[in-house]
């Protein structure tokens, strides 16, 4: 409350005062408007930030899947398009990180072999008609993350890839189509008239 002027008359005391009371009840409201418009906006924010990261966890599982999905229906030898493809993530994958990441998911955690140790060992103890999906698991798993925005996407890349090579699965419940049989009618053919040199 300001301070009373030396002449200052009871009901103006009280008019001071009550003026006084007002704003600081208008100043107690204000705050406290602004402490719940503070409050929805921090739920708000809660509720987007855990929507966003529930999205890019589907978003991991979806892309942990389909690496795993490439490296088991991965052929035994690569066509052009496919060892492009590799090729072209092995070039844009972190040289300083990408054989531990690897060596970390094959390893056992007692193990104090280096990533390269690792890495050497599991491809001598890979058998020849499975060195293709080694290569292809070395070549990608750096990719399996979310990219940033403006990466390229070479699992998605590599998906396009070898998707065409995905036999389609026969349900018992499908209906066969049936071959008909073939029965075509001879046409004579036209007698070849000699060209004349």
């Amino acid at each position: 409350m300001p301070p009373a002027a030396p002449a200052e008359t009871e009901e103006e005391t009280e008019a001071r005062r009550q003026q006084h009371e007002q704003q600081r009840r208008e100043y107690e409201a204000e705050q406290e408007r602004r402490a719940e418009e503070f409050r929805q906006q921090q739920e708000r924010e809660e509720e987007e930030y855990q929507a966003e990261q529930a999205r890019r966890d589907e978003q991991r599982k979806a892309r942990v899947a389909t690496f795993e999905r490439i490296v088991e229906n991965a052929p035994e030898t690569l066509n052009a398009a496919q060892l492009r493809v590799l090729l072209r993530a092995i070039v844009n994958l972190d040289p300083y990180t990408f054989a531990d990441d690897l060596a970390e998911d094959i390893a056992d955690e007692n193990g104090r072999r280096s990533a390269e140790e690792v890495l050497l060992a599991t491809i001598d103890a890979t058998g020849d008609d499975k060195l293709t999906r080694f290569a292809i698991r070395l070549a990608l798993f750096g990719h399996v993350g979310i990219p940033r925005e403006n990466e390229l996407d070479f699992l998605t890349e590599a998906d396009a890839v070898f998707a065409p090579l995905r036999k389609p699965k026969k349900s018992r419940n499908a209906p066969v189509a049936l071959s008909k049989p073939k029965t075509q009618t001879k046409k004579p053919k036209p007698a070849r008239k000699p060209i004349a040199a």
